[in-house]
């Protein structure tokens, strides 16, 4: 087998493997919008500010006890798959151990806190962070085999019970404590689903097996990795955590709304980057690095461009018309400053593969760091006088900041990575969709429709004219189709 027949069989492989997780992504997301949007409007909006609060309080512990294990054997399993059923089980019990004072020591400190009401809230989401780390383990162990379809299910699974759970409760009418025992129970349900998905892929290693070699093996080398998810989850999630102590939930829910429509956009990163990351891990050519990062950010803009668009022109009647009229006003600025926030989150992201598969954790927690300390700072000057549209500006200038920095790491490292060819079909195509918006007094619906038809007509106008490779990563990435290779 010639060297661009492999090449071309990775390619094919890892486009494979992100159209599956995309559409995973997908379905998760949207079940998972599906029961936020029910609990902001079932609930009084300081109950669902109390969700939310409690929620993020989870995310942020469950990053601690993460640390760097799941990148580690993503890029470790991927170099040397014999090592990968000790490392999976090795990362496992390593999770378990940091999680069980992580989440239990917080419960004690915070419960009766105003800010989060009942102790039976935090509880069962902190309990939720078990089988959430474990199933996250799975998907990663999944990825270094190259392997998605398993795992994949399983996540759609688990977000499809859970949102069931979540609505029952609703409707049921037991407030937040059931809201909080509906999402425990999808996850508990979403771990089982996991393991059996990893039954698949030749990972079964009795505990009993394991040697204190396996776990010095499982825990080495993921500081840096480990430091840098810590750091990247504060910056996700510390708006939030300082905008509920200062403003209280009924702030965090106005938040909380806008920024839940950001984070069910950035599937389309996590599903390319689960793709990227394996490939970028096992190569050594810098041409070959260089063209996964461009690919995977034109896939990224051809999304989240036009997703900005929408947000800025059309942003307070899309919020009305998923999470009611109360959060319209409020929020629509909110929105307006995250817009722009995803195609930095992907041109980090994708950029931060580039370094891990280079070995450079150190540029990676500096990228991290330095946006953490703006939003940090950011949030604490523009909170207390805007509230949450001072927090959804400070976060979108972190995000900025650590693409910056990131990017430029990479090329004080010799790695000349594109971000605006990539993006120009796209950009020039956003511009024919925003006129549409503006121009045309339809129904927001109607709107969205002429508006996306217009977006993809003119985009695929451009991209044949002038980067037709990448329409052909764009749609092969939708239809599972092989992209060439180009080196």
């Amino acid at each position: 087998m010639t060297e661009e027949t492999t090449v071309g069989e990775v390619t094919h492989r890892a486009a494979r493997n992100a159209a599956v997780r995309a559409v995973a992504e997908v379905l998760g997301k949207v079940a998972t919008l599906a029961w936020t949007v029910a609990a902001a409007r079932m609930l009084s909006t300081e109950d669902f500010g109390m969700v939310s609060y409690a929620l993020t309080i989870m995310l942020v512990l469950s990053s601690l006890a993460a640390w760097g294990f799941d990148p580690a054997i993503t890029r470790r399993g991927s170099a040397d798959p014999d090592a990968l059923p000790r490392l999976y089980l090795a990362t496992q019990v390593w999770k378990t151990l940091i999680a069980a004072p992580v989440f239990l020591v917080p419960w004690f400190l915070l419960v009766g806190s105003p800010s989060l009401g009942s102790g039976l809230v935090l509880g069962c989401l902190l309990l939720a962070g078990f089988p959430e780390l474990w199933s996250h383990t799975a998907r990663s162990a999944a990825a270094a085999r190259q392997v998605s379809a398993g795992v994949s299910t399983a996540l759609v699974v688990q977000r499809l019970v859970t949102a069931l759970a979540v609505l029952l409760a609703l409707e049921a009418d037991l407030g937040v404590e059931g809201v909080a025992l509906g999402f425990l129970l999808g996850t508990v349900v979403g771990w089982g689903a996991h393991v059996m998905a990893v039954r698949r892929l030749e990972l079964r290693l009795p505990l009993r097996d394991l040697r204190g070699a396996d776990l010095g093996a499982g825990i080495r080398g993921t500081f840096l990795i480990g430091l840098s998810s810590l750091v990247l989850m504060l910056l996700f999630r510390l708006d939030v955590l300082i905008l509920g102590h200062l403003q209280g939930p009924d702030e965090v829910a106005v938040y909380s709304v806008a920024y839940r429509l950001l984070e069910t956009v950035l599937f389309v990163t996590y599903a390319v980057n689960y793709a990227v990351l394996p490939v970028l891990s096992a190569t050594a050519d810098r041409g070959r690095r260089r063209l996964g990062y461009e690919r995977a950010l034109a896939v990224a803009g051809f999304v989240y461009l036009p997703f900005a668009v929408v947000c800025v022109v059309d942003g307070g009647s899309v919020l009305s018309l998923l999470f009611g009229a109360s959060y319209a006003d409020a929020a629509a600025p909110v929105l307006a400053w995250l817009a722009p926030a995803p195609l930095f989150v992907a041109a980090a992201t994708f950029a931060s593969s580039v370094l891990l598969a280079l070995g450079r954790s150190r540029e990676l927690l500096l990228g991290s760091t330095c946006s953490l300390l703006v939003n940090l700072v950011l949030n604490l000057v523009l909170i207390p006088p805007y509230g949450a549209s001072g927090a959804a500006a400070a976060t979108a200038v972190a995000y900025v900041v650590q693409a910056a920095v990131v990017l430029g790491g990479l090329r004080r490292l010799g790695e000349r990575l594109s971000l605006l060819r990539p993006l120009a079909c796209a950009a020039a195509a956003s511009l024919v969709l925003l006129v549409v918006l503006v121009v045309t007094p339809l129904p927001l619906l109607v709107e969205l429709v002429v508006g996306g038809a217009a977006y993809l007509g003119a985009w695929l106008v451009l991209i044949r004219r002038f980067e037709p490779e990448q329409q052909q990563v764009v749609l092969g990435l939708l239809t599972r189709q092989r992209a060439p290779d180009h080196r």
